[in-house]
């Protein structure tokens, strides 16, 4: 049988035979451990010194999420009405006050959506 493993530089490289220990106190192995999720704790320190850490999608904030759903709801129905005007017809008063409405709130639901978290 072949031996496979190619002894050469490239692979000698790749190997991890350096050992680094580090001493943690309590509230500092508490932050690692809740910052490396599934990953080993060696794994991870290795990771965030070659800066190779996968990046981190944060929880869906569902405060905004409902309200910027309920926004696109609105809109969505607002559009399906206006649609179905004739072309030559022009927006009422209502209508333009509807628009204005939606977009203010919109507005200012993303503005405010950082504060919600």
């Amino acid at each position: 049988m072949k031996n496979t493993f190619n002894k050469n530089e490239s692979h000698k490289n790749l190997l991890r035979t350096h050992c680094i220990s580090v001493r943690l106190n309590h509230e500092e192995l508490q932050l690692l451990n809740a910052k490396r999720g599934e990953k080993s704790k060696g794994e991870w320190l290795r990771l965030t010194f070659l800066n190779k850490l996968p990046v981190a999608i944060p929880a869906i904030n569902m405060e905004a999420w409902k309200s910027l759903a309920d926004m696109s709801q609105k809109l969505n129905r607002l559009v399906l009405h206006l649609e179905t005007k004739s072309k030559g017809s022009s927006l009422t008063q209502t209508e333009l006050f509807a628009v204005k409405r939606l977009i203010s709130e919109l507005r200012m639901n993303l503005i405010t959506a950082d504060l919600w978290k």
